[in-house]
């Protein structure tokens, strides 16, 4: 996965965990509806944020099993070429079987595993981990060679006449906004909709299973429609061993002045390669 990242929040799916095929310990959803898709606590670790799907699931993984339980987001940070997916791996230190159960398969496939059930081997003697199959939802990554966040900020401001001659004018400052556009270069179609990732030839361009449902721009927009913020990304992190602090906080306004995905993308090399044009959000300064 490479920048530039949108990344939103989701509601984490309750699953159960156990250890050593024992009782199962229930982990609700109720208290993870405002996951982030993506976030990590720095660049060289790559370590999830706990507010994010993947931390998430490690807290409560540590919480109910008394184990160590850490989570990573995998991407390339820079401009070498990198594709689908946008995995995570689950980290554990138990000498035992970890096993996860979402319940349901479409459960599964929002925190980014195909399969209802997930097993995380024994750790012996190092730490092991499993890593996602698809990705998890709450991101769009355009997943191409390369991208960049543009932020133009414009002061909003309203004048008027302050005498009957209207000769001088009075102005007042309502404070700024900003503009920021995500761009990309050129991406696989299979993370533009629905249709090209669940085609396997476009799939197999973006490196994505075909039962793959997220990391699409359409995911983006039907979160945009219901009124989500968003961070968008420019790269991971200021330094290496820092807090990211590069995202912008914005919306995306515009979005239901379009009806399709294909309003915001042009083809490059149709049909298998498209760009973006003119990913517009909304954010404060």
């Amino acid at each position: 996965m490479n920048f530039p990242i949108a990344a939103w929040q989701i509601t984490r799916p309750a699953f159960r965990c156990r250890i050593n095929s024992g009782g199962w310990n229930n982990v609700d959803a109720s208290a993870a509806d405002s996951i982030w898709g993506f976030g990590i606590s720095s660049v060289e670790g790559q370590n999830a944020n706990a507010n994010t799907i993947a931390g998430d699931i490690a807290v409560n993984l540590a919480a109910e099993l008394s184990i160590g339980a850490t989570a990573f987001y995998v991407f390339t940070n820079g401009t070498s070429p990198s594709v689908s997916p946008s995995q995570y791996a689950l980290v554990t230190t138990a000498t035992q079987t970890v096993e996860i159960d979402f319940y349901t398969v479409a459960a599964a496939k929002v925190c980014g595993f195909l399969t209802q059930t997930v097993t995380i081997a024994p750790a012996d003697p190092q730490p092991r981990l499993t890593y996602s199959t698809i990705n998890a939802g709450g991101i769009w990554a355009p997943c191409g060679v390369a991208g960049d966040v543009r932020r133009m900020v414009r002061q909003r401001s309203a004048a008027s006449s302050s005498d009957m001659s209207g000769l001088s004018t009075d102005v007042v400052n309502w404070g700024a906004v900003a503009d920021i556009e995500l761009l990309s270069s050129n991406f696989p179609a299979g993370n533009f909709t629905r249709w090209f990732a669940a085609t396997q030839i476009y799939a197999t361009a973006a490196n994505r299973n075909v039962a793959d449902p997220n990391n699409t721009l359409e995911g983006l927009f039907e979160a945009a429609a219901q009124g989500a913020s968003f961070r968008i990304y420019r790269e991971a992190a200021i330094a290496a061993g820092t807090t990211p602090t590069t995202y912008q906080l914005a919306k995306m306004p515009a979005v239901a002045q379009r009806g399709a995905a294909t309003e915001y993308c042009s083809p490059v090399d149709e049909p298998r390669i498209w760009s973006t044009s003119g990913l517009i959000f909304r954010g404060s300064t």
